[in-house]
């Protein structure tokens, strides 16, 4: 068996869990539509902002790099538009303060994960982060989490100018591990980016599944390893 030399990870949903977040991403969408004149209901709002995030997403994710402010942009102004209001720069200056102010309140990483980090250093392997982020964002969420001290490198979408699924953030992330594909896991919480790029690549796999009711869906993009709570990593490098 391959001896595993280095743990890639993606952030956003792997190292820290969206759930945390989510009243305040919640509260910071309801209030821009306030804010530019829309009167239905909190939960009629979040239902055309996770239609117009479907549809943009889908939409951004053939494209081997994108900012990705450009495409929250476009999909609150998508969700603007199904509400029949207008959106003003202003307006979305102040959404995203009062997003980042929600984000500092409510930011926790999952369960185990500086332990995780500590046992696996001490195992010998190379850590770093491999994260679909512009740098300010990306910058602003490993302060919050208190990381850089674990990681050996930290990577962003912004910097390796590489969106995943595309293969360029992971061959950059590989030639900052020096290390060969099938010597690391790439651990993330999405089949369409995370395990489907590194599946291409030859990395590891590693699903992070939090679901307990429901079992990973079945498709094209099969993980290697599917875990329910970080520290279980500890087995697939001993």
């Amino acid at each position: 068996m391959t001896r595993v030399r280095a743990v890639l990870f993606d952030f956003g949903g792997t190292l820290f869990d969206y759930g945390a977040l989510a009243a305040g991403e919640r509260d910071s969408i309801v209030a821009l539509a306030r804010w530019a004149g829309a009167a239905e209901e909190p939960p009629v709002i979040l239902r055309a902002y996770r239609a117009a995030l479907k549809r943009v997403f889908y939409q951004y994710l053939p494209r081997p790099y994108y900012l990705h402010r450009d495409l929250f942009r476009d999909v609150l102004l998508a969700m603007a538009e199904d509400l029949k209001v207008i959106i003003t720069e202003e307006q979305l200056a102040r959404y995203r303060a009062l997003q980042h102010e929600r984000r500092e309140r409510d930011f926790v990483l999952r369960e185990g994960v500086p332990e995780t980090l500590t046992a696996l250093r001490a195992h010998g392997c190379h850590l770093g982060v491999v994260s679909n982020a512009d740098d300010d964002q990306f910058a602003h969420m490993v302060k919050l989490g208190r990381l850089e001290p674990y990681f050996d490198s930290l990577l962003s979408s912004e910097q390796a100018r590489s969106c995943k699924p595309d293969l360029a953030i992971f061959h950059e992330a590989l030639r900052r591990a020096d290390c060969a594909p099938e010597e690391a896991l790439f651990v993330g919480d999405s089949l369409q980016q995370d395990v489907a790029g590194a599946n291409r690549v030859g990395l590891q796999s590693v699903l992070i599944w939090s679901d307990a009711d429901h079992e990973p869906p079945a498709g094209e993009h099969r993980p290697r390893h599917v875990i329910r709570h970080i520290p279980a990593l500890l087995k697939l490098v001993s």
